[in-house]
């Protein structure tokens, strides 16, 4: 009577610790080896860059909407706070940032419909215990680990759309405050 349960007990503890042990492991290393492809493929750090027009040849990623324009900078705090500014679409339009272990720590509306939209978002990314002087009206993400990725979706189904939302990198900033 005693093997059994002895046995069984030792299987759910030894079940339970590779569990969690998977739960925390396995998105850093997601999102270190995304940012690795992205780094490899020429994207550079604090530099937004825009992927080309979504079609069935030019798919990177899993089923992305080729309604969609995106944007991505990869960000790095190590030095310290870095802010990143985009401008609103007259569309659907939103920003993400994605902290080093895949958890959405900020998601906000570009769509400049909206009563209240700024003509351009500011947020400022920060390290734990990084001091962060912010000006009013903008966002302050604080992140664990000092990688993170900011992205850009804006509604751009037809190529005009696509180029004017394309119109809007240059003027969009990621780097360091």
């Amino acid at each position: 009577m005693r093997f059994p349960v002895i046995g069984i007990t030792t299987f759910i503890i030894g079940f339970a610790a590779v569990h969690f042990a998977a739960l925390n492991a396995l998105p850093g290393y997601i999102m270190s080896t995304a940012r690795d492809r992205l780094a490899g493929g020429g994207i550079e750090t604090h530099t937004w860059n825009m992927s080309p027009r979504v079609t069935p040849q030019t798919q990177t990623i899993v089923r992305p909407s080729p309604d969609l324009a995106y944007s991505i900078c990869l960000i790095d705090v190590s030095a310290g706070p870095v802010e990143v500014t985009v401008p609103t679409w007259p569309e659907y339009g939103s920003l993400s940032i994605f902290d080093a272990d895949t958890d959405n720590v900020y998601a906000g509306s570009l769509d400049a419909r909206l009563p209240d939209a700024p003509g351009t978002r500011r947020i400022i990314v920060a390290l734990a215990g990084q001091t962060v002087d912010a000006a009013e009206g903008v966002d302050v993400v604080i992140v664990e680990k000092p990688e993170a990725l900011a992205l850009i979706r804006r509604l751009a189904p037809s190529q005009g759309l696509y180029d004017a939302a394309a119109a809007l990198v240059p003027i969009s900033t990621c780097g360091p405050v």
